[in-house]
């Protein structure tokens, strides 16, 4: 019994470390189901964005198509390490922490390529703003000289 237990505690670690590894992968793949209107949306700003820079379209287009690449690599990473024995879980380790990289990769290349856009989206509204502001600097100046005329007759 004194071997059968000590053999028993690696196999024991390895299938805590496996399960473990497999939640966390699981968390970093995770994503909500597919609402139903979800592609209509992805294509409503795709197409949005197509008009408003063609070039920027087909590089999202590239990214989201390289990250649902990476996310189904995941996925078949995940399910082999699941299906493996324990003695064989460490040979589809490095491919599984490959495939969370590669995934974790693609999805901050979105992220980035999002941040971007937004980011240039908020200094023309920043910009579109100050100009605003100055004509109605502009209409105040002008409505206090008229109303001084009318004041004055």
């Amino acid at each position: 019994m004194g071997r059968r237990g000590g053999a028993m505690r690696p196999s024991i670690a390895l299938a805590t470390l496996a399960a473990s590894l497999l939640v966390s992968a699981a968390a970093a793949a995770a994503q909500a189901p597919a609402a139903p209107g979800a592609d209509v949306s992805f294509r409503a700003y795709v197409t949005a964005l197509r008009r408003a820079d063609p070039a920027a379209a087909e590089k999202f287009q590239a990214l989201r198509d390289a990250r649902e690449r990476s996310v189904a690599e995941l996925h078949e990473a995940e399910a082999r390490y699941a299906a493996s024995g324990p003695e064989l879980r460490t040979a589809f380790l490095g491919k599984l922490r490959s495939a969370r990289h590669r995934y974790a990769e693609a999805s901050l290349a979105i992220l980035d390529f999002l941040d971007d856009r937004d980011t240039k989206t908020l200094t023309e509204y920043q910009a579109a703003i100050a100009e605003l502001r100055a004509l109605l600097e502009q209409r105040k100046q002008t409505r206090a000289e008229l109303e001084s005329l009318l004041d004055r007759e």
